[in-house]
Parts: C-alpha cells; structure tokens; sequence
C-alpha cells in the first residue's frame, strides 16, 4: 500500500470530522487550524470515536493514547485537525517502512 500524502489524509479526516459532526451542534467549517475540543466541542467519547473511524479507515491501529498523553502534558490541552493529519501521516509512514523491510 502506498503511503497517503498530508492532502490526502486531510481530505480523509475531514471526511470522518464531517461524517461525526452530523451528531454536533457545530456549523462552521472545518480547516486544518480547527481544534478538536475549543472549536468543534469534543469530549473524550469523540475523541475515542474519531480514533475508531480513523483506524478502520486506515485498516491499521494508531498509538492514539501516546498522542492523548502528550496533549494532556500541554499548557493548551487541544489538538489541531493538521497536527492530527501529521500524527497520521507520521504513524503510517512508520507502519509502511516497517512492513516493507
């Protein structure tokens, strides 16, 4: 499997936010700068959902509690849809280099 690029995998995010956002009282758009808790309202529940939408459309698991302890070790506890699409893209790019050796 080819490794999907930054614009792929947001377009891909974007996708899933927009898909979960049918349940938010949330109507403004979603950019790469949207913070998942300040601007769309997430609580931990959501954030475990996107998690699970995220893996089963990648057909692989993400360290998504390594990324959790690290927003929770920040002054600001939030994460932007771009550093997820970054978390992303680094943890397939490692799941490709690996399955390719």
């Amino acid at each position: 499997m080819n490794t999907a690029t930054p614009d792929v995998i947001l377009t891909d995010v974007l996708g899933l936010l927009n898909q979960l956002a049918r349940d938010w009282e949330y109507s403004g758009e979603i950019t790469p700068d949207t913070l998942l808790f300040a601007d769309l309202g997430f609580e931990s529940i959501d954030a475990v959902i996107l998690a699970s939408f995220v893996q089963e459309h990648y057909g692989r698991p993400f360290p998504f509690p390594q990324l959790l302890a690290e927003i929770g070790e920040r002054d600001i506890r939030d994460l932007r849809i771009s550093e997820l699409v970054d978390f992303i893209h680094s943890h397939l790019n490692t799941a490709s280099a690996g399955a390719a050796r």
